[in-house]
């Protein structure tokens, strides 16, 4: 179709090549069309193959190959799966020393967290053109870095961003990336059952203290992000316990399970549990590259250090096997709560 550049294969020459692209002109400003008799959906301008038929097109669109910058933790390979099930390629660059092992039942290759021109090789190579970040990743130190001729192209910009938080050098990676052409996507968005819901997760309610706790920890989460140092912080009757910094949760929770309990707590144990964890993204973080992700482990290592339960941004997290985690809370006599920023709660 000599206006726009589409034009059908199959298409006879002469006068069959003006009558068709009549017809396909028609195909941009309906929902079909019938062309010598045969229903045709325009589907075919995105990217389908034709069938079999001088006038014909399927109407399934072709899907670009995802690929997937796997660090820490199982969303990697979760990710990989639904893609698989729902017929999409996938490539996975799987970061040497914090990617799962499974990875490796799929189009994979190893990297190291330097190699930067290998990274974008390997994604052009397998037709990638859309990219996800998933999973955890030590901030590297620029000493040991192993950089490739693309990792040390890009590290004038790495160092000064290294100056600040994690969320500052995560958005120059992802400036990086797209100043190449890739186009960087959330795990919310192609996960999106994995987002944390609003509302009260399984059968147990926080109480007034709870909710008390968790106003408190709401504000020093506030300014622990304006600051760009962290996403969490534990507190219990108006204390605050503990703050996350470079360590992460996991290891702030392990520290709190540490501290020796107030007296007047008692036993810290089922319905006698006190103390809240509170984790939000950061004020303007860069969501799809990190949002706060919470899964068992976190719960567990939360039971242990007594706590009542665990407050989460709805929409603003991700919740990794929630359905376990709901079994788990409630068998522990944890609350698991949403909460809704457009309600005032986040």
């Amino acid at each position: 179709m000599g206006g726009t550049g589409v034009r059908l294969r199959g298409w006879g020459p002469g006068g069959d090549d003006f009558y068709g692209a009549f017809h396909s002109w028609r195909l941009f400003t309906r929902a079909s069309d019938v062309i010598n008799g045969r229903h045709v959906e325009p589907s075919w301008m995105f990217g389908c193959q034709p069938v079999s038929g001088r006038y014909s097109a399927v109407t399934r669109p072709l899907i670009r190959p995802l690929g997937i910058i796997a660090g820490g933790g199982p969303i990697p390979v979760m990710l990989a799966n639904r893609c698989r099930a729902e017929g999409r390629d996938c490539f996975i660059a799987g970061i040497i020393g914090a990617a799962d092992q499974q990875i490796a039942n799929f189009p994979h290759q190893w990297i190291g967290i330097g190699a930067v021109g290998a990274l974008m090789r390997g994604m052009r190579q397998h037709n990638c053109e859309d990219i996800v970040f998933i999973g955890a990743v030590r901030r590297p130190d620029l000493r040991q870095l192993k950089l490739d001729w693309g990792g040390l192209r890009f590290l004038p910009r790495y160092a000064r961003a290294a100056l600040g938080g994690d969320d500052q050098l995560l958005r120059v990676l992802v400036s990086e990336l797209e100043r190449h052409g890739f186009k960087v996507a959330g795990v919310h968005e192609l996960l999106p059952d994995i987002t944390a819901p609003a509302g009260i997760l399984g059968a147990v309610q926080p109480a007034p203290t709870d909710m008390s706790d968790i106003t408190r920890a709401l504000g020093v989460v506030s300014q622990l992000g304006a600051l760009d140092i962290g996403q969490g912080a534990v507190v219990r009757g108006g204390v605050v316990l503990a703050v996350e910094a470079a360590e992460g949760t996991d290891a702030m929770l392990t520290r709190c399970a540490q501290l020796k309990p107030d007296p007047r707590d008692g036993d810290t144990g089922g319905a006698n549990r006190r103390g809240v964890l509170v984790k939000l993204p950061k004020p303007g973080q860069e969501r799809r590259i990190d949002m706060p992700t919470l899964g068992l482990t976190t719960l567990r290592l939360a039971a242990a250090a007594g706590l009542a339960g665990i407050a989460f941004e709805a929409g603003g997290a991700l919740l990794v096997e929630a359905g376990a985690m709901i079994r788990e809370a409630d068998a522990q006599g944890m609350f698991l709560i949403g909460l809704d920023p457009a309600a005032g709660q986040g």
